[in-house]
């Protein structure tokens, strides 16, 4: 099975075109300036600077994170998306200068690493476990992959490569032994490897997972050297799991660790399994998936709980309040839920994909496009978040920067990357896998799917195929024309020539409750319209929102909101709230609580904090 390529998908809908729109034209001219510092009042950048100390331009100091180039390498890829859709001459021409400005700072060698180059080129491969080097070089390689799938260029695509057999000389059977404390550079390598179809870097991501968690663990011996220095001094306390080497890749079991290396690190071992047709390797994939999506995943498509190292914690810990669940996390577990509906096609893995876009990753970017959240918290009190240190990495408004602003271009890079994620072929099957407005024309096959509201048409033009539709999980699919149903997908039988077929999908109103083991969900209620999770915000409901009481069979109204996109109405309903007139002076009481009648006004969990700084909540107390 593959995707079709986004090159061959129009997207035509009315939200998601919207956000294509917005990144194309206000997100990333915005982050061009961003990189290059010309923002006021955000937080500095420097990315393009160090390129340019690199490369010899500028006499400057070395500024920000020790992986500070992947922004400009996201950036790139994310324009490369939008160059493979329609053409843009101006970020086509912002790129070519980076590009050329990047081949200026790689080393004779084909070491390009701007930390290392400028700060400490004498400790090239000496950490591993913090350095980031092997991670910069992944992202340079899906950067320099996708621009040439986009435009033809090859200049950024040879520049990868040169790094890439520097690498290749460097470690391996052999070798150098070693594997990246940030993995990355195993799923860029294997893309570099279906654009090339050269075996070495296949067999170079195969020997970096292969290594991994096997016999005497390399960080261990890095940091036990004399003149090693931390570069996080949080590290020095972290263990083995954390970087995911507690065990070999075959026989982890559950998510552990840093969320996003963890995203990464799985969505390589996905890729290898189904390229080498490793079932070990994806009986492995097959648990880890698993033991996410079901003990360790927010509600809202969130992982990684934990402020401290932005990890995975054990099951069923899932607080609330201080939840991490980075971005750039849940856009990793996008990532790895549609390499494991190319492993096994279950349509489960797309309802996981969506959960996570229609959420977290939304929520990640305001409707302006100038502003972003790192961490995506289920539940904020500005007050408190104010004065508890505890919850210092909670942010009660989306910022225009960040000093580590990995999650920005990530989300850029995702969101323009969405039309190739709607379709897939095997063969002569065909699957709809997200139901969005788009058009796709690949060889002799025509496809359009056009939508009204819930209302869709299903034009296709072509010979006899087999057309599966997914049907999502909390949404109910009506047809006259379309009735067989298979493992969750709806069968259409096209027997060639052009035939519309129409349907309806409605998505359907749930209250959900978390598993009894999930003590910060106890006794509370969420809602959930199609894929979307609701919350409830300050600025529309009584304060304050710890005081209401939702109803177990509560009936809901959707109400249009003029500020919302098509699609995503407002939820309605009558509840309760506790009165608060009687605990005047009193902290606990053994008196009964007065229950006054509420209507709860519900908005989209991804639409929070567009109208100014607002308590929130998603989980409302059970009545």
């Amino acid at each position: 099975m593959e995707f079709v390529p986004l090159a061959d998908v129009k997207l035509d809908d009315a939200m998601w075109s919207r956000q294509f729109a917005l990144v194309r034209d206000v997100v990333l001219p915005y982050m061009w300036e961003i990189l290059n510092d010309r923002i006021e009042n955000a937080e500095k950048s420097h990315c393009i600077e160090n390129f340019k100390i690199a490369a010899g331009r500028s006499s400057d100091r070395y500024y920000g994170v020790v992986f500070l180039d992947t922004d400009l390498y996201k950036w790139i890829e994310a324009v490369s998306y939008c160059l493979s859709v329609e053409k843009k001459d101006e970020l086509e021409s912002f790129c070519d200068a980076a590009i050329k400005l990047i081949a200026e700072a790689q080393q004779p060698d084909g070491y390009l690493d701007t930390y290392y180059t400028i700060v400490a080129p004498d400790k090239r491969w000496s950490n591993l476990m913090e350095g980031h080097e092997l991670y910069c070089a992944g992202h340079l390689i899906e950067a320099a992959v996708a621009y040439y799938k986009a435009t033809g260029k090859d200049t950024l695509l040879k520049i990868s490569r040169r790094f890439a057999d520097l690498i290749d000389l460097t470690f391996g059977p052999n070798k150098r032994r070693g594997y990246p404390g940030h993995p990355e550079i195993e799923l860029a390598l294997i893309r570099l490897y279906e654009v090339t179809k050269e075996k070495k870097y296949l067999d170079l991501a195969g020997y970096f997972l292969n290594e991994r968690g096997v016999g005497e663990n390399i960080f261990t011996e890095e940091c036990t050297k004399e003149d090693h220095a931390f570069i996080f001094p949080d590290m020095a306390h972290f263990k083995a799991d954390y970087f995911q080497t507690q065990a070999p890749v075959r026989e982890q079991c559950c998510a552990s660790g840093h969320a996003v290396r963890a995203m990464y690190l799985y969505c390589a071992m996905a890729d290898y399994a189904r390229l080498t047709h490793d079932p070990e390797l994806e009986k492995a994939c097959l648990r880890l998936y698993e033991n996410t999506t079901s003990r360790q995943m927010y509600v809202t498509g969130g992982v990684g709980a934990a402020k401290l190292g932005e990890r995975f914690t054990s099951d069923f810990d899932l607080p609330a309040d201080s939840a991490y669940a980075e971005t750039c996390a849940s856009i990793g577990l996008m990532l790895f839920s549609s390499r494991m509906w190319l492993l096994n096609g279950k349509k489960s893995n797309y309802d996981i994909w969506e959960q996570a876009l229609y959420n977290t990753v939304l929520s990640g970017m305001g409707r302006d496009g100038h502003h972003f959240f790192y961490v995506n918290p289920l539940e904020v009190v500005p007050q408190t978040v104010a004065h508890n240190p505890m919850l210092s990495h909670v942010k009660t408004q989306r910022q225009k920067w960040f000093s580590v602003a990995c999650c920005p271009p990530n989300l850029a890079r995702i969101l323009t990357s969405i039309p190739g994620y709607i379709y897939a072929l095997d063969g002569d099957r065909l699957y709809i896998l997200s139901h969005l407005g788009s058009s796709l024309k690949k060889g002799g096959l025509y496809v359009n799917l056009a939508r009204k509201g819930d209302d869709y048409t299903l034009t296709i033009d072509g010979g006899p195929r087999e057309v599966c539709l997914r049907l999502p999980e909390n949404s109910k699919l009506i047809s006259d024309q379309i009735a067989a149903q298979d493992d969750g997908y709806f069968i259409i039988q096209h027997a060639g020539g052009k035939q519309e077929y129409s349907y309806s999908l409605i998505p359907q109103v749930r209250i959900l409750k978390a598993h009894p083991s999930v003590s910060a969900a106890a006794g509370k209620l969420c809602v959930q319209r199609g894929e979307t999770i609701y919350c409830a915000e300050q600025i529309d409901n009584a304060s304050p929102l710890s005081a209401l009481r939702l109803p177990g069979d509560a009936v809901f109204s959707e109400v249009k909101g003029d500020w919302l996109d098509e699609n995503m109405p407002i939820l309605k309903t009558v509840g309760y709230s506790v009165s608060v007139k009687s605990w005047d002076q009193l902290l606990y009481s053994s008196q009964s609580c007065v229950y006054e009648s509420r209507e709860i006004t519900l908005i989209p969990y991804s639409q929070w904090g567009n109208r100014g700084e607002n308590e929130m909540r998603v989980w409302l107390t059970e009545k």
